[in-house]
């Protein structure tokens, strides 16, 4: 018995050695994925939760006392006056993203620490900020920081930094209930989305194309008077209407189980998002499943059979899990339109940007274009290996 099972162990050793692509995908190459994944995240999560350090704050204050206003002027705070008339619409741009903070003094604060009655009420200092937004929340902990600092330096007065009040009785954040919901669901959907898409794709790809090589029909499609691009196009068409059909199944089972993770009602997501929401998204789903088609159907062309084409398709997995953490990696979803020129990784940025309601219409296009080009130049690659007798019979 034991001769038997070391004379299996040893030719099965020996075919998977002497088959370099089997060795390489199955023993080489998720250590290499493992190493350039945790070395793009070792330089890059760091970015997380962090802002831009050129980014200058951009801050409204109203009814600015002289006393504090030297302490504010430190280079990260663009301190812009305004008065007590513009205060609502400054409050406005806050919940709006379009500046990052407003501070709201009481009228005469100098006079009033200067006269300070320790029986009466102690002047309070209102932060209006965004805890969706980074660079808000970064601005009011600067802020608040250099206020509590003067308070510590006043001896016999104080004031009070957003205190409780008529007009702000639960804080003094301008958060919407979808801007939460945008800052938490905008990291988990893109990478979950993204990996929703290849694994559906993967599941189809290999049997359509590998599975064909198998069972030798594939030869005898070939031998037709088709041209090979038009199978090609049509095999990957194919495919991607079913794994599309796929991808819109998760975003439904999405759409009804992200709320229910948050504690909120499904009826949210209708006011949060509209139907120009869900084309975009649906856009992008369609255009990341051609790109993922198109790459899988090379491998699977390339691949002897089904089993040899998941190996080689499964560690990529790893590498479309980091692409879906685009603006996580980041920090932020860039508009920059050199990052939407990175098929799928595109993809996830635009994903991001519409769950954050950051959409730009520009970005999109590219998005969309990049991944249509990259398809057909997939198209093509698998169209010409269909050309090769040595890979169609292998």
């Amino acid at each position: 018995m034991k001769n038997n099972v070391m004379t299996i162990f040893k030719k099965e050793a020996s075919r998977i050695v002497h088959d370099q692509k089997l060795f390489f995908s199955a023993v080489i190459m998720p250590g290499l994925l493992m190493l350039v994944m945790f070395f793009l995240m070792g330089n890059f999560m760091g970015n997380i939760g962090e802002v831009d350090e050129d980014h200058v704050y951009q801050v409204h204050a109203v009814n600015m006392p002289d006393s504090i206003a030297a302490m504010l002027g430190v280079p990260d705070l663009n301190m812009e006056i305004t008065t007590v008339a513009n205060a609502e619409e400054a409050r406005q741009q806050v919940a709006d993203r379009e500046i990052d903070l407003l501070v709201i003094f009481p009228p005469n604060f100098d006079a009033i620490i200067a006269a300070f009655d320790p029986n009466g009420y102690p002047p309070n200092i209102e932060v209006w900020s965004n805890a969706a937004r980074m660079e808000s929340a970064t601005a009011r902990s600067i802020v608040t920081g250099i206020l509590y600092g003067y308070h510590q330096y006043l001896t016999d007065t104080w004031f009070t930094v957003n205190a409780a009040t008529e007009d702000a009785p639960y804080g003094f954040d301008l958060a919407t209930e979808a801007d939460i919901f945008g800052l938490v669901m905008g990291f988990m959907i893109p990478m979950m989305f993204i990996m929703m898409i290849y694994t559906g794709c993967l599941s189809i790809a290999p049997e359509t194309i590998s599975g064909q090589k198998e069972r030798g029909t594939l030869g005898a499609l070939l031998v037709t008077p088709a041209k090979r691009t038009h199978m090609a196009l049509g095999k990957i068409l194919a495919i991607s209407v079913f794994a599309l059909l796929g991808a819109i199944g998760s975003i439904i089972g999405m759409a009804f189980g992200m709320p229910q993770m948050m504690g909120m009602e499904l009826s949210s997501l209708v006011e949060f998002y509209t139907l120009v929401d869900v084309g975009l998204l649906l856009l992008v789903a369609m255009s990341t499943t051609l790109v993922f088609v198109g790459l899988l159907s090379i491998l699977s062309a390339y691949a002897k059979s089904v089993k040899e084409a998941n190996a080689y398709a499964t560690p990529i997995m790893l590498v479309v899990t980091l692409t879906g953490l685009g603006s996580t990696i980041l920090g932020y979803v860039p508009t920059e339109p050199i990052f939407y020129l990175i098929p799928v990784f595109n993809s996830s940025l635009c994903i991001s940007a519409i769950i954050n309601f950051e959409v730009n219409a520009v970005n999109m296009v590219i998005t969309a274009g990049v991944n249509l080009v990259v398809t057909m130049i997939c198209a093509l690659i698998v169209a010409k290996m269909f050309s090769s007798e040595k890979i169609v019979f292998s």
